[in-house]
């Protein structure tokens, strides 16, 4: 009972903080990675890597869910004691002891007023939770300084960095719910790390977070022996620790972690929403010792005791997107026995780095004897560090696609669509974009999340008005790839301080950027870009608030307007490169 209370807290303390630190913190934020990005490029190749909409095709309405985003925190810290080395002769100075991710999800500024109470509610528990993750580290850092420096005296090696990481996952995310987890892990000394997982749900209409009895109406005499059985589905009986007992404890209205009056605990279930049904998850020692894991137990809905709240069950004619785990491993470890769907990663050997990551080559899905590669695809995989997304891509026709998302370089990405219909495996192609934020809160720059195959933000890199990075919706195609909607993209980062040198002709804009006439704006004036095509204009707005338009005349470099070059033009343009 004792391991399995500490876990719990454990779970509870890492999931409400995050574990993270505020020794040299990060917020991920567009700034200083596009301009770091394509050092090595011209203008001229930028050009030809931008992608354009067609502009035939209508700016269409945002589709009925929700869009969201997630921010990132980063932490680590170095070792600033004075010993040199530890116990074991192994050198202190410039060693990093401790590592961290914290992430949380929120509903991006496109449906901030299609879903105010979401907006809000979310958000909210979101932002303490990152700044929880900030001030709570601190302590962690402490411990690690101070076992690394007490390793000489007490004649031991420092085995470090402590790290935390928690990660989070979409499970279902339609016009009804939000349900996600937070995955984390972590280490501080010891003989193993520790890992878990904690699902939180919310009604997307009403901002309500969600109890199970508010999904389906029961008892925990009903819900038990459902889950007893489940459990022994996936053990037997002589491998959990009382499984009677444990289950006992666990109660619909507690907690996390509640003591009973008479000194014993109580805990509240750990469960979230799947398209497949209702998850409960029991974390190591829980339920089980360490070595037997954690157990994900499903129950389908027509399977859940108790009235189902019809309310909540999914739309079975909507698409839909989740994270997705598909193991992944390298080619030298790949067993050729294995028939389930997993990833085989290829290595450069010369840069093989577990701490930091595998530098890979290329990218293959397998099942059995079928299987589709992604060839020359460069980047990098690290677990932790979440370098590689999956997800999953189910359409409205019910075709299935893995959608996997890589940094190649700089914040490049390159989007490996894998098409795994008709019981076979197809590489569908790749997709180029940039990663892309919604900056509307500087304090929380976060990276889109794809959640509905009708409406998903990718980024492009364009190079009009100095260089900036856009973003549009795009919709997953019939043959899998995304395909842009929006005719205009929005500007996420631009040339911000950009001003005019010389008067200057545009093109006025009302509110909802028809065209009024032409007029002249003279030297001295802010431009600030906030959209456009991509091809042949770049909207802005003035200090006073009036938008203006920009016809691009010559698009490759240099770049002009009415015949001049537009650094003429202007003062405070950035390049990336």
């Amino acid at each position: 009972m004792k391991k399995r209370i500490c876990l719990l807290i454990f779970a509870m303390a890492f999931v409400l903080s995050a574990c993270g630190g505020n020794v040299n913190v990060n917020i991920n934020t567009p700034d200083s990675s596009v301009q770091e990005a394509d050092k090595d490029e011209t203008p001229e190749e930028m050009e030809e890597e931008t992608e354009t909409a067609p502009e035939s095709q209508p700016q269409t309405e945002q589709g009925e869910k929700p869009v969201y985003k997630v921010v990132s925190k980063y932490f680590s810290a170095m070792y600033e004691g004075k010993e040199k080395e530890d116990g074991e002769g192994n050198p202190l100075e410039g060693k990093e002891v401790f590592d961290g991710l914290a992430q949380a999800i929120m509903v991006a500024e496109e449906s901030k007023d299609a879903y105010p109470e979401l907006y809000k509610t979310l958000n909210e528990d979101s932002i303490a939770s990152l700044n929880a993750a900030s001030s709570d580290a601190d302590g962690v850092i402490a411990q690690a300084q101070e076992d690394a420096a007490n390793s000489k005296k007490d004649n031991r090696p420092f085995v470090g960095p402590y790290s935390d990481y928690s990660r989070v996952s979409e499970c279902r995310a339609d016009s009804k719910v939000l349900s996600y987890c937070i995955d984390y892990s972590g280490f501080s000394g010891g003989a193993h790390g520790m890992y878990g997982r904690s699902g939180y749900t919310y009604d997307v209409n009403t901002g309500k977070k969600l109890s199970i009895t508010d999904v389906v109406k029961l008892t925990e005499d009903d819900l038990i022996p459902v889950l007893k059985e489940k459990l022994l589905a996936l053990n037997d009986e002589d491998e959990y620790d009382d499984l009677d007992e444990n289950l006992k404890n666990y109660k619909l209205d507690s907690d996390m972690v509640n003591e009973d009056e008479n000194g014993g605990f109580t805990f509240g279930y750990n469960w979230y929403l799947d398209y497949d049904g209702m998850h409960f998850y029991f974390g190591p020692y829980e339920i089980a010792s360490y070595a037997a894991g954690d157990f994900d137990v499903v129950i389908a809905y027509d399977e859940l005791p108790g009235d189902v709240n019809e309310e909540y069950l999914p739309d079975e004619n909507s698409g839909y997107i989740v994270n997705c785990d598909i193991p992944m491993t390298g080619s030298a470890w790949d067993d050729k026995s294995d028939t389930s769907l997993h990833f085989v990663y290829e290595t450069d050997e010369s840069e093989e780095d577990y701490d930091n990551g595998y530098e890979c080559t290329a990218l293959t899905l397998k099942k059995g004897d079928k299987s589709a590669t992604a060839e020359e695809e460069y980047f990098t995989y690290n677990y932790d560090k979440n370098y590689v997304k999956q997800y999953k891509v189910v359409t409205k026709d019910g075709k299935e696609y893995i959608y996997v998302c890589a940094l190649s370089y700089n914040d490049y990405t390159d989007v490996m669509v894998f098409d795994i219909n008709d019981d076979d495996i197809k590489l569908a192609g790749v997709f180029n974009c940039h990663l892309v934020y919604d900056v509307s809160d500087s304090d929380y720059y976060g990276e889109f999340i794809p959640t509905d195959p009708e409406n998903m933000y990718f980024g492009q890199v364009g190079n009009l008005f100095g260089t900036y990075t856009c973003y549009g919706r795009y919709v997953v195609g019939d043959d899998g790839m995304p395909e842009p909607v929006d005719s205009v993209y929005k500007i996420s980062w631009g040339s911000e301080e950009a001003k005019s040198l010389k008067s200057i002709k545009v093109t006025m804009l009302d509110d909802e950027f028809n065209e009024q006439g032409e007029e002249t704006v003279e030297a001295g004036e802010h431009f600030l870009p906030i959209r456009t095509d991509n091809s042949s204009f770049v909207d802005c707005r003035l200090d006073d608030g009036r938008l203006v338009r920009l016809k691009i005349t010559k698009t490759d470099y240099p770049v002009q307007i009415d015949g001049e070059n537009v650094d003429d033009l202007f003062e405070g343009l950035v390049y990336a490169g």
